[in-house]
C-alpha cells in the first residue's frame, strides 16, 4: 500500500491568513520538494522518489496521468538549499512547464513544456546549473533564474527566453524579508512572484517593460 499526502484547498487569501481550510484531499502518492503547482482542475507534483509526475484531478479525486520526466535521476541535483528540490513546476502566460537538473548534462537546468500528458519541448540553458541557484521560474516563456536563497538582497541574475535562444543577466534584486526563500513561482493572472520565505507566504508585484 504506497504512502499517501493530504492537501488542503482554501477559499482565498485572507482564509489562508486565519488557515480556515475549504477542503482536504487526499493524494494517492507523496511527493517530493516544494515545487508541486495546480493548473486549471489538476495539480501537478513530483512524485517521491522518481522521474515522475503525477496529474491530480481535483474534480475526481484520482490521478490522470504520470508523466514521464526522461533523463532526471530523482533526488542526485537540487536547487542550492536542497529540500529534494529537483523538479519544480512553473506556470505561465504560455502554460505549464517543468525546471529541473540534468546529470548528465553538467548538472544545467533544464526547462520542459508540458502540453496535456506529453513533454514536448525541452530547452537547455547553456551555463546555469540547478544546484549553483537558488531558485527559478517562468514569466512569459522566459526562464528566470535567482542566484541564492538565502542572500540580502537576493538577485534574478540570468534569464533564458525560450522563443528566441537569447540569455542576460537582468540584475534585478529584491528583499528576501524573512531570510529564506525555498519557493519562488510566477503567478500569471495575477502579475506577482509568490514565494516561501521562511515559514511565511509573500508576494513581489512585477512591472514589466
Amino acid at each position: 500500500m504506497p504512502h499517501k499526502s493530504w492537501l488542503k484547498s482554501l477559499k482565498n487569501i485572507e482564509k489562508l491568513k486565519v488557515g480556515v481550510t475549504r477542503k482536504t484531499y487526499t493524494l494517492p502518492y507523496q511527493w517530493d520538494g516544494t515545487g508541486a503547482v495546480v493548473y486549471g482542475k489538476y495539480l501537478y507534483y513530483n512524485r517521491v522518489n522518481t522521474y515522475y509526475i503525477v496529474k491530480y484531478n481535483f474534480l475526481t479525486n484520482s490521478v490522470d496521468a504520470q508523466i514521464t520526466l526522461s533523463g532526471y535521476t530523482p533526488r542526485k541535483i537540487t536547487y542550492q538549499w536542497g529540500g529534494h528540490s529537483g523538479v519544480d513546476m512553473a506556470v505561465d502566460e504560455q502554460g505549464l512547464w517543468v525546471l529541473w537538473g540534468n546529470i548528465a548534462d553538467n548538472r544545467r537546468l533544464h526547462a520542459s513544456k508540458i502540453d496535456g500528458d506529453v513533454i514536448v519541448h525541452t530547452y537547455a540553458l547553456a551555463t546555469e546549473k540547478m544546484n549553483k541557484m537558488g531558485n527559478a521560474f517562468v514569466a512569459c516563456g522566459v526562464i528566470y533564474c535567482i542566484d541564492t536563497y538565502n542572500g540580502n538582497p537576493t538577485t534574478i541574475n540570468f534569464a533564458y527566453d525560450t522563443k528566441t535562444g537569447k540569455q542576460w543577466n537582468p540584475n534585478i534584486q529584491f528583499t528576501n524579508q524573512y531570510g529564506y526563500n525555498s519557493m519562488v513561482d510566477y503567478n500569471p493572472r495575477e502579475k506577482v512572484l509568490y514565494a516561501w520565505d521562511q515559514k511565511h507566504l509573500v508576494t513581489y508585484s512585477l512591472t514589466w517593460n
